[in-house]
C-alpha cells in the first residue's frame, strides 16, 4: 500500500487551479481532498479532518476569510493549518488573514516547487506541535502521578505511619527504664518493637506497590491452572486458620481450567481477601472461598461469618486508606490499603470488584475477571 505523506484539502471553486494543485501534491505523494467552496470545506473537516488546509480567498458564497474564521472557531480543525491562495498582493489582505489565524500565503500564479515547499513546511511543523502537545500531556499525567504519590504519602505519614512510630518511641523509653531490673519486661517490649516496625514496613511497601499499580505497569501474564492456582493461596492463610480453628470450606469447577493472569498481582489479590476474612471471623467461624466458570470470565468470591460491615461503610471499602470505624473493626490492624490494592490489580486485569455484607452476620467480597486466553495472545 502506497504510503502518504499527509491528508491536504484545497478549496478552491476553479477546477483547472485544483487539477494543477491535486498533481503537484498527488506527486509528492500527499493524499488530496478537494472542496469546491468554503460551505462545503468546512462540513467536509467535520468528517475527515485533514493536515493542512489551502485555501483559495476569492470564492461564491463565503469568501476565504470568512471560511478561515469559521474554520479557527471549530475545536475540530481549530489547529489545522492554513494556506491562504491568492492573487492579491496587497499587505492589507494579508494582514486581515493572519489576523484570522492563517499561517501562510501562496501568491497566485502557483509554482510547484514552492507550493510543495510550504505545504511540506506547515505540516511538519504542525506534526511537530501534535508531539510536543502530547509530550506535555505525558508530562502532565505524570506530574499528576506524582502529586497523588505524594499526597498518599504525606496523608500515610500523619495518620497510619505515626501510630506505629510512637509505639515505637515509647516502647524504647521502657526498655530504658526496665533494662537494668526486668529482662522479661524487655524481652516483651522487644516483641512490640518488632511488631511495630513490621507494620510501618508493610504499609511502606504497599503504598509504594499501589503507586505502581496506579501507573502504567505492565502485567506479566502466563498459563495457570485454577485449581492449583487457588488451593496455593488457601494454603498461605493456613497458619492464621489454625490458630484461630476456623472452619475453611474450597468450591473449586469439577475440571480444572486454564486462566492467563499475572500470578503474583492475582496472588496478592486472593491472598489479601482470604487475610481479611480470617482476620475479622471470631474463633470458631467459617471462611468459604469459591470459583465458577461465567462464560469467558471467572468469578471468585471469599465469605466469612465474622464482624460483617455496616451498610453506610459499604461504599467506602476500596477508598485508599479507609478502615471501618467501629471498636472491634479497628481492634483488627490494618493499612486501610489492601482493598485498594485489590481494586487496582483486578481493574488491570479488566474486572471488577464487589462485596456484600451484614453487620453481625459476616461478608462476602468477590471479583469477575476475564480469563484472558485472547488478551494473552494478542
Amino acid at each position: 500500500m502506497d504510503e502518504r505523506k499527509g491528508i491536504i484539502l484545497i478549496v478552491d471553486d476553479i477546477p483547472t487551479n485544483l487539477e494543477v494543485l491535486m498533481q503537484f501534491l498527488e506527486g509528492a505523494g500527499y493524499e488530496v481532498l478537494v472542496a469546491t467552496d468554503g460551505e462545503s470545506a468546512i462540513e467536509q473537516v467535520e468528517y475527515a479532518p485533514p493536515d493542512v488546509i489551502l485555501l483559495d480567498v476569492m470564492m461564491p458564497g463565503i469568501d476565504g476569510f470568512e471560511t478561515c474564521r469559521r474554520l479557527k472557531a471549530n475545536p475540530v480543525s481549530s489547529d489545522i493549518p492554513v494556506i491562504f491562495m491568492t492573487a492579491l498582493s496587497d499587505t492589507v489582505d494579508k494582514v486581515r488573514g493572519f489576523e484570522l489565524g492563517a499561517e501562510d500565503y501562496i501568491t497566485k500564479p502557483l509554482h510547484q516547487e514552492e507550493v510543495v515547499a510550504r505545504v511540506t513546511a506547515h505540516l511538519t511543523l504542525h506534526r511537530q506541535k501534535q508531539e510536543i502537545q502530547a509530550l506535555r500531556q505525558q508530562e502532565r499525567l505524570y506530574y499528576e502521578r506524582l502529586v497523588k504519590i505524594k499526597d498518599n504519602i504525606l496523608s500515610t505519614a500523619s495518620h497510619d505511619l505515626k501510630n506505629p512510630l510512637t509505639s515505637i518511641l515509647i516502647t524504647v523509653d521502657m526498655i530504658r527504664h526496665y533494662l537494668p531490673r526486668d529482662p522479661d519486661i524487655v524481652y516483651k517490649k522487644l516483641d512490640t518493637l518488632q511488631q511495630e516496625a513490621d507494620r510501618m514496613y508493610n504499609l511502606i511497601v504497599q503504598l509504594l506497590d499501589l503507586a505502581r499499580l496506579e501507573s502504567d505497569i505492565v502485567l506479566r501474564r502466563q498459563a495457570l491452572s485454577l485449581t492449583s492456582w487457588m488451593e496455593g493461596n488457601i494454603n498461605y492463610v493456613h497458619p492464621q486458620v489454625d490458630d484461630k480453628q476456623l472452619n475453611v470450606i474450597a468450591q473449586l469447577p469439577e475440571e480444572d481450567i486454564t486462566v492467563y493472569w499475572d500470578n503474583e498481582r492475582m496472588n496478592q489479590v486472593l491472598q489479601n481477601l482470604l487475610s481479611n476474612a480470617v482476620k475479622y471471623t471470631p474463633v470458631g467461624g467459617t471462611v468459604e472461598v469459591s470459583a465458577a466458570v461465567q462464560g469467558e470470565d471467572i468469578h471468585i468470591q471469599v465469605s466469612d461469618t465474622g464482624l460483617g460491615i455496616p451498610a453506610g461503610d459499604i461504599p467506602k471499602l476500596f477508598t485508599k486508606f479507609y478502615r471501618v470505624n467501629t471498636r472491634q473493626h479497628m481492634a483488627v490492624s490494618g493499612s486501610g490499603l489492601g482493598l485498594s490494592i485489590v481494586k487496582e490489580i483486578v481493574h488491570k486485569h479488566g474486572g471488577h470488584v464487589w462485596v456484600d455484607s451484614e453487620e453481625g452476620i459476616g461478608s462476602t467480597f468477590g471479583f469477575t475477571i476475564p480469563i484472558g486466553e485472547e488478551i494473552l495472545s494478542e
